[in-house]
């Protein structure tokens, strides 16, 4: 089989999947879910320890890249007191979720959360929600819920 084949079958699979979610759980069951997995694909790909915000952003970057979910921009917000995350390239599933093209991102609150509650004296109280998603980007903040 080649690769062509097998990206064809696992979208048939993808798609069926996130219709079959959908269809059974509804949006708020759908991304706790969702998180879930993205706190268990952190923990199964730790990252290496960085030391600053530069260094975190390229460790998070080497990983996205070697799973094609796109990049992430941190910047932080002395004002609001948390971490922005800007996630673009969020890969797609057709023109699910809201907005359209954005299914998934429920799975980047989970993976950004874990990756940062495990760096070195990380609060624990602290929490990753989305802000603002379009289908060109995600916004997630880091801080007290």
């Amino acid at each position: 089989m080649n690769d062509a084949s097998e990206t064809v079958m696992w979208r048939a699979f993808l798609r069926a999947m996130v219709d079959q979610i959908d269809g059974d759980s509804g949006v708020p069951a759908r991304d706790a879910l969702l998180r879930g997995i993205g706190r268990r694909m952190a923990a199964t790909n730790p990252l290496p320890l960085a030391t600053d915000t530069q260094a975190l952003t390229m460790e998070m970057n080497d990983r996205l890249a070697g799973w094609h979910w796109g990049g992430v921009k941190l910047h932080l917000s002395e004002t609001e007191r948390v971490l922005v995350i800007t996630h673009t390239g969020l890969p797609w599933i057709g023109g699910t979720g809201e907005p359209p093209g954005t299914w998934l991102a429920a799975v980047l609150e989970g993976l950004y959360e874990t990756w940062l509650n495990a760096l070195p004296n990380a609060d624990q109280s602290l929490t990753t929600r989305r802000f603002r998603t379009t289908s060109e980007y995600v916004v997630l903040k880091y801080g007290q819920a």
